[in-house]
């Protein structure tokens, strides 16, 4: 898109411009780049990347272009959609989330078909991605940004971002521009102060056809701070003679606001009264609707100063030829310059040319006093909002509705209502400037859920206090129905991330039994009272009771569906049943991404790799345990942290990648201290323990597991505890408290009854034990016992192994090498199929004379952790967008990949490579 509107005066900033090159040659080499441009309003931000960019018009690259908006930060994905309106129709419907915009989408699933989007525009060369104002940026259009960002890495992308000076890391929609960029290899900053002297004149040359002294140059310098929009400003205001004699002739005093005024008074009545509409309407409109808003007949003609003076900004090769005001310091010039009866008029006016959703504004601007019709108007919008999954656009009308509603009851009941929308959608930064307003409310249930609501996640001491009156207190509000189920909800997670689950048993349970429970609630309320149950009665337990609240089939829409799934996955998961659980957890996702709706697939996909890690995909476990992490840290989430390190740490640990998984384990413990120890503990403790297993470090084993012995019962160790029971026992076994391991062993095998998929486990830790205790006939009997049980779908293949290595080694401490060989061997195969290095060491150790044979695999541990997950793709026949979609990674990136596995194994292409997966390597499924 081209503009006119002095574009052509544009001086200096060539170091900016050199480094600008610089990032996008390192980009055309594949390796993905980011500018970070910051600077004071009005300074030369936007005119820097505009002239930068004009510099390559003749390569014709694909550039994705968004400016934010203070109007559109409740707009979800507002601008995610800027960036791709450009796309051409047919490669963007390619991607339904992208093309719909689905407001209810979660911020990874968008940002997954972004990166798909990505990697198709490279073709050609690179791909330009430029944000303007980005401080402004809508939150959910915010994290699917700092997913893609964080997920480009062989990809020929320059991503351009433009922030005013002193962005905090709560603005920018939650980003923290700085870490972000700063955590990409190849990035830099450009911090843009005002125009030395030298370009000071420049400027003023080119304003006005002729040259100024250096003693002019140097006042105007002064004058302005070299601030460009100031300057221009100025320019534009005073004759070149007034300028060029004499101090006394600048204008006093030197106030950019009072500048721009100074420029509007001088403006011709029909460019006034244009430029008044045109600021009005905001962002890009028609030329043809601005005018209508503000009555001018002859727009062209009134179009002509304003274009002169660079007020505005003209697309006239666009179609309706859209106009805006050229700098947001100037439009709010503008409108704080005209009189509140002229602007009333103007917004009228707006409100009848625009489209519904945008009149909303328009019509509460022009409203004088109260407006009871309109307040009922844009409450019945907000419900609209609401119920299709837009909560924080919701809590926008219902605050414009509290400001023209009566009496005083009816305004504070829409006030209220519209900071539980935002609570509810964790908008937290939206409800802290409207505090004073809600403290000053009569007390209410639905003041004490909005105080309580917002105090929770502070750590607030009267949150709990606050929620128990919203919920205890059952007066019907007309229109805050909603009260004790959102209160409960809130109070019942709160117990259970407090450790006090048994507390919110009772809570859930009558939330669920409100007679009009909202459709949005519902959901999530079963589910926490499911995890609720589990930890206060097992998995098996919560399981079944959460079977009868959400039967199979029963959901009313897809979202629930997808949400009941994802807690039943998680359910099964916990309880055992490992395949139907990966089927679930599965389902929830995939549906969750095709239909753009949220399952905290955080946790999800945390409960889908630990499923996979059990069943022995320690490949696919990996994978979706990286993809736990990314989304926590993507949509800043941080209470998923300290689950998904622990179970991310598993499979580094079984594979002896010891200073990676000692991070995940040390970084587990650290945010179970920061959200909740009581609730964080017990997952952390786990990774603790899986670490020491694998490193044979029993009395590291012992002591990270009675973190967990000494967790109130009802805080989490129930409903995992088919994780960390079976390595209790073996770490007393190994640490010769062979009482204790009796007692831990029994505890076990009752756990077997609701958990069949632990009878490997049972077989190899009882033998274990008869061993340890000389009891090598009985120890040797279970042992055989266990071996000849019937294949399972969910056995994990760990617990076979482990149980066919003991039973090698007594067969061959008994002199029976033969065998021995054939246990020695089928473990030895098992600790190979999953990458299990530490174990194939006490394999070799315990079984010096191993059977002849290379174990499988060997030539793929030289590979990287992507180019490991890329190849298990490739033999499953996937092909490159496929992978790209399923690791969150553009297609450019997986060619990258590929290319250097093949280098590494001295392949020659892709059927050899499936050949190897399939046939050879540890990253097929077993």
């Amino acid at each position: 898109m081209t503009a006119t509107a002095g574009d052509t005066a544009f001086v200096g900033r060539t170091a900016e411009l050199d480094r600008m090159d610089q990032c996008l040659r390192t980009a055309r080499s594949g390796k993905a780049s980011s500018v970070l441009v910051q600077g004071a309003a009005g300074i030369g931000k936007s005119a820097l990347v505009r002239r930068w960019l004009a510099g390559l018009s003749s390569e014709n690259l694909p550039v994705l272009r968004a400016a934010c908006d203070t109007s559109e930060e409740d707009l979800a994905f507002g601008v995610i959609r800027q960036l791709t309106s450009r796309v051409p129709a047919a490669l963007l419907n390619r991607f339904p989330l992208l093309a719909g915009a689905v407001p209810t989408a979660e911020p990874f699933q968008v940002g997954s078909e972004l990166l798909e989007l990505l990697g198709e525009l490279q073709s050609d060369g690179p791909v330009l991605i430029v944000v303007d104002d980005v401080q402004w940026a809508d939150r959910p259009s915010a994290q699917v940004l700092g997913f893609v960002l964080r997920r480009l890495e062989a990809d020929a992308v320059l991503t351009v971002l433009l922030s005013r000076s002193g962005t905090e890391p709560g603005e920018a929609g939650g980003l923290d521009l700085h870490r972000l960029v700063a955590g990409m290899p190849h990035s830099c900053e450009l911090t843009l102060t005002g125009l030395g002297v030298t370009e000071v004149g420049e400027l003023a040359t080119l304003v006005y056809g002729r040259p100024v002294g250096r003693g002019t140059a140097e006042r105007l310098r002064n004058h302005t701070d070299g601030h460009a929009l100031y300057l221009r400003t100025l320019l534009a205001e005073v004759a070149w003679d007034s300028v060029a004699h004499g101090r006394d002739a600048l204008p006093v005093p030197t106030s950019l606001v009072q500048a721009l005024r100074r420029q509007l008074d001088g403006l011709p009545g029909p460019a006034r009264s244009l430029v008044e509409g045109i600021a009005v309407l905001g962002g890009p409109a028609p030329l043809a609707t601005a005018a209508r808003v503000a009555s001018v007949t002859e727009s062209d003609a009134a179009l002509e100063p304003l274009l002169a003076q660079g007020i505005v900004r003209w697309w006239p090769n666009q179609p309706y030829t859209p106009v805006a005001i050229a700098h947001e310091l100037q439009r709010e010039a503008i409108v704080t310059a005209t009189s509140p009866r002229r602007l009333r008029a103007l917004h009228a006016a707006a409100a009848t040319l625009v489209d519904r959703a945008a009149s909303w504004s328009h019509r509460v601007a022009a409203t004088q006093g109260t407006d009871t019709q309109l307040a009922r108007e844009l409450e019945l919008a907000a419900d609209g909002y609401h119920a299709t999954g837009e909560p924080v656009r919701a809590a926008t009308l219902l605050l414009w509705a509290s400001e023209v509603a009566l009496p005083r009851s009816e305004r504070e009941r829409l006030l209220l209502t519209a900071a539980a929308r935002l609570l509810w959608a964790q908008r937290y930064v939206r409800v802290e400037p409207l505090l004073a307003r809600i403290e000053a409310a009569e007390p209410c249930p639905l003041r004490s859920l909005v105080l309580g609501g917002y105090g929770t996640p502070r750590g607030a001491p009267e949150a709990t206090g606050l929620l128990t009156e919203a919920l205890e207190d059952r007066r019907a509000e007309a229109g805050a129905r909603f009260v004790p189920a959102m209160a409960g909800t809130w109070l019942g997670i709160q117990h259970i991330v407090g450790g006090h689950s048994a507390k919110a048993v009772p809570l859930l349970r009558d939330v669920l039994a409100i007679d009009d429970l909202e459709p949005q609630l519902a959901p999530w309320a079963a589910g926490s009272l499911g995890l609720a149950r589990s930890y206060c009665a097992g998995a098996r337990a919560a399981l079944r009771e959460y079977d009868t609240l959400a039967p199979a089939g029963s959901p009313r829409s897809v979202a629930e569906q997808a949400i009941q799934r994802a807690y039943r996955g998680m359910l099964q998961m916990w309880a055992g049943d490992l395949t139907d659980a990966e089927n679930e957890l599965a389902v929830a996702l995939d549906t969750a991404r095709t239909n753009g709706c949220p399952v905290t697939a955080e946790f999800t996909y945390a409960n889908l790799a630990a499923s996979q890690y059990f069943l022995g995909r320690w490949d696919e476990a990996a994978i979706s345990a990286d993809h736990a992490l990314v989304i926590a840290e993507a949509e800043e989430k941080p209470w998923a942290f300290s689950y998904a390190c622990s179970i991310a740490s598993w499979v580094r640990a079984g594979r002896g990648q010891w200073q990676r998984a000692q991070e995940l384990v040390q970084q587990s413990y650290q945010w179970s201290g920061a959200i909740s120890p009581a609730h964080g503990l017990p997952p952390a403790a786990v990774g603790a323990a899986v670490l020491a297993q694998a490193r044979g470090d029993y009395p590291a084993m012992l002591g990270a597991l009675r973190t967990i012995l000494r967790a109130r019962p009802d805080s989490g160790p129930l409903a995992f505890q088919t994780w960390w029971r079976p390595l209790y026992v073996e770490a007393l076994i190994a640490d010769g408290d062979l009482d204790g391991a009796d007692t831990a062993l029994a505890h076990l095998m009752a756990l077997r009854e609701d958990a069949p998929f632990l009878r490997m486990a049972v077989m190899w830790l009882s033998g274990r034990l008869s061993q340890a205790r000389g009891e090598g006939k009985r120890a040797r009997d279970l042992f055989e016992e266990g071996l000849s049980l019937p294949a399972s779908a969910d056995d994990p293949p760990l617990h076979l192994a482990m149980l066919a290595h003991s039973h090698g080694r007594l067969l061959a401490q008994a002199g029976e090498h033969h065998r021995a060989a054939a246990h020695f061997t089928r473990a030895r195969d098992l600790f190979a199929a999953l990458g299990a290095q530490p174990f194939l060491t006490r394999y070799r150790d315990d079984f010096a004379d191993r059977p002849s044979g290379r174990p499988a695999g060997l030539p793929l541990s030289e590979l990287t952790d992507r180019e490991r997950d890329i190849s298990l793709l490739i033999g499953r026949g996937l092909t490159n967008r496929e992978i790209a979609a399923r690791l969150f990674i553009s297609s450019k990136t997986v060619e990258y990949h590929l290319s250097h596995v093949y280098q590494k194994l001295s392949l020659s292409g892709r059927r050899q490579l499936r050949n190897m997966v399939q046939q050879d390597s540890p990253l097929s499924s077993t």
